[in-house]
């Protein structure tokens, strides 16, 4: 059990050790600072629960706009293209444990 500890760490630090990882990170430092960011992400979340509970398509397209607003942040626009590599790695990593673990326990013996 220990050896397999050891390689999911460093299959986890591999990850880490990323420049996309690396980049997240930063950028989110950088983000929590920014109060346009910030200001946009709450009254998206607002939004989005006001949209759940009422269905409303204007109250779509204000999520909308907000939701175009953000992403043309460039900070927010490129945290967001390396969070989506990051993700990538981690499914990846994932699916691949999965088929493995498939594959083992469906060999016929």
């Amino acid at each position: 059990m220990e050896k397999l500890n050891k390689s999911l760490d460093e299959v986890v630090l591999c990850i880490k050790n990323s420049k996309e990882y690396r980049k997240c990170i930063e950028l989110k430092e950088k983000m929590e600072s920014n109060d346009e960011i910030n200001s946009l992400v709450k009254e998206i979340k607002l939004k989005q629960k006001k949209y759940i509970r009422t269905n409303d398509s204007n109250i779509l397209s204000e999520l909308n706009e907000l939701e175009e607003k953000l992403n043309s942040i460039p900070i927010y626009h490129v945290y967001n293209e390396n969070l989506e590599k990051v993700n990538y790695y981690i499914n990846y990593v994932k699916d691949e444990l999965n088929d493995y673990f498939i594959e083992l326990l469906n060999k016929k013996y």
